[in-house]
């Protein structure tokens, strides 16, 4: 009886979320048409939201068993362990249903759209009125901008793309040494291209997501993230220019965006430049930063487009962010010294110290092991902006170059003096705390 109760919640839950969902799709845009129909049996679109909603209410209410597996089907991967390890099961399993009602009735949906579409997309026979009732559903889902709709239904935005029933896209169809028949002489299955209609239908699911706050901020930026992956998706659903929209259009934090610049690096170059370089130049603090965290992962793929980069965040006032471009160029001391050193005096100016220790720690070393002159001038400038923590490692940087370059050592403690008297004081003490030879030399 316990569990019943629960049972009932969930059910109330779903039936009320069903009919707002299909009511708010219907009326925010057309719905998309089908991509599979009989030539005998043309689809026929629903003459308004009512009676799609009175339809797709009509075929749940009468498919409760169907509700009872879909719901059971949640709670096999969502219960959480300690419902399935208590006493009185029952009576925790319905306690967690009716707490989760709202979660688990949207979880049951997504579900109902798979099996929905399932049947609209069937090669031999597909439901077009099946298709407007699971097409409506999926866009009304994803209007609500939930968790749920945005991991729970991109894989059915996927199926509609290529116009095949869900879990059966072209691309997981392979041959691997999983499967008992695997032989290495044995290749993958040809891959097979996005289904013109279905790509028209997906279309129309993406512009109709980007009409609403709710949907265009919360579920858009995560699937045009995973489309961005697709060898045939990404250029048919135009994903680089949605992107780039996207981007001009937020002033949040839009990392999904600079993570799908990352993923067209490697098929969509030029595509993926002009959205990493926007990324650099956005408004957002959290999409630039997205962009410093990634700046040698795009230097490993495409070493220009990185120094680009890293020199249009050279302004930038964030500490973090400068802290991230000073570990990046710390890293190009042992690739190339002319674009370490002028990226290096930048940094070094600022007077950040945290980038300062990190470009010290990434950089300097190997810097002064190909010029141990210092012929720029960055150990004198890393100990005048370190901090007191910070002028350890400087410290003993500079006591190695008095026993490399006992002349470039003398200019660099000549050059502390003259800044800071003060501060060359702490240097002589360290000096000679280090090296009585060194200090000899001062």
């Amino acid at each position: 009886m316990a569990r019943r109760e629960g049972n009932a919640l969930v059910w109330q839950k779903t039936d009320e979320r069903l009919k707002e969902a299909v009511r708010e799709a219907f009326e925010i845009a057309p719905l998309p048409n089908p991509p599979l129909e009989l030539p005998d049996f043309p689809a026929i679109p629903p003459a308004d939201s009512e009676s799609l909603a009175r339809q797709a209410v009509g075929i749940f209410a009468i498919d409760r068993q169907g509700f009872n597996m879909r719901l059971a089907e949640v709670c096999e991967i969502h219960l959480p362990d300690y419902v399935r390890r208590s006493i009185d099961s029952e009576k925790a399993e319905s306690e967690w249903l009716a707490s989760n009602s709202e979660t688990i009735a949207e979880r049951v949906l997504a579900l109902q759209v798979r099996d929905w579409l399932a049947v609209a997309l069937d090669e031999n026979v597909p439901d077009t009125d099946r298709w407007y009732l699971g097409s409506g559903l999926l866009v009304g889902l994803a209007l609500g901008g939930t968790e749920v709709a945005r991991d729970d239904c991109y894989y059915l935005l996927e199926s509609i793309a290529y116009a095949v029933t869900p879990g059966n896209l072209p691309y997981s169809n392979v041959i691997g040494h999983h499967q008992i028949a695997w032989s290495p002489e044995m290749s993958a299955n040809n891959l097979l291209p996005p289904h013109p209609a279905g790509v028209m239908a997906a279309t129309t699911i993406l512009d109709t997501l980007s009409m609403k706050p709710e949907s265009s901020v919360r579920i858009l930026p995560k699937w045009l993230e995973n489309l961005s992956v697709s060898l045939h998706l990404c250029p048919t659903l135009a994903i680089p220019s949605r992107v780039i929209d996207a981007l001009g259009r937020t002033d949040d934090d839009s990392s999904p965006y600079v993570r799908a610049g990352l993923q067209m690096l490697s098929h969509s170059p030029e595509e993926a430049k002009d959205i990493l370089v926007a990324s650099a130049d956005h408004r957002s603090v959290g999409t630039r930063r997205a962009v410093a965290e990634n700046l040698s992962r795009i230097h490993a793929q495409e070493a220009t487009l990185a120094l680009t980069l890293v020199d249009r965040l050279s302004s930038e006032t964030d500490e973090s962010i400068q802290t991230l471009c000073a570990s990046f160029v710390g890293v190009l001391a042992r690739l190339s010294e002319e674009e370490f050193v002028g990226r290096a005096q930048s940094i070094l100016a600022k007077g950040n110290q945290k980038a300062t220790q990190r470009l010290v720690e990434s950089g300097l070393r190997d810097y002064l092991s190909t010029n141990p002159t210092d012929s720029a001038q960055l150990l004198p400038s890393a100990w005048l902006m370190s901090s007191e923590l910070g002028r350890s490692r400087v410290g003993n940087l500079i006591v190695e170059q008095a026993r490399v370059s006992p002349e470039a050592f003398q200019r660099t403690c000549q050059i502390v003096n003259q800044a800071n008297p003060e501060s060359f004081q702490k240097l002589s003490k360290w000096v000679k705390m280090r090296s009585p030879d060194a200090y000899e030399l001062l």
